[in-house]
């Protein structure tokens, strides 16, 4: 199978769809993941990846890959609520698509009071997959947006950095 690339997320992922009652500030219109939501593009202007905010309760995502003018890849993805659980869908290149379930979040000691609170993140999984068998998104704050692939085991890991689109 081709190799799964992606040009272009811990957060639990279930607040994608749904509002936290609560006495915290208002959600953000765009999703719970609205640190995702835009324009991505590699240092070299390569690889882009897009993500819309959450419309009807589903982020629509496609990445792109630019050589020498021409396409030479593409892929078209989505976040989605299924059973509760986060799926990311991926379509490669055309190819069938590919669910990877959001990974449950490791337990994290809050943070020192004062100190900030670690970027945002999501870990998708699918342990039947070739590679990718895991995907991470991470905020990089106001320096961008990152992706790390690899088997499940963190071994044989890809990442990909961005910034915010210039148009």
């Amino acid at each position: 199978m081709k190799i799964l690339r992606l040009a272009g997320c811990s957060v639990a992922a279930t607040l994608i769809f749904t509002g936290v009652a609560s006495a915290a500030p208002k959600p953000d219109p765009r999703g719970p993941l609205a640190w995702m939501v835009g324009c991505w593009r590699s240092q070299d202007g390569v690889n882009t990846e897009e993500w819309s905010a959450s419309l009807g309760g589903v982020m629509f995502g496609h990445a792109t890959t630019i050589k020498d003018g021409q396409l030479s890849y593409f892929e078209q993805t989505r976040i989605e609520l299924r059973r509760g659980r986060a799926i990311y869908t991926a379509s490669p290149d055309g190819q069938r698509p590919i669910d990877f379930v959001e990974a449950p979040a490791a337990p994290e000691a809050p943070p020192p009071k004062g100190a900030k609170a670690p970027p945002p993140s999501i870990t998708f999984e699918n342990p039947d997959h070739d590679y990718p068998q895991r995907i991470t998104y991470r905020s990089l704050g106001n320096k961008g947006l990152a992706a790390t692939i690899s088997k499940l085991d963190g071994s044989q890991p890809v990442e990909f950095v961005w910034i915010v689109c210039k148009r």
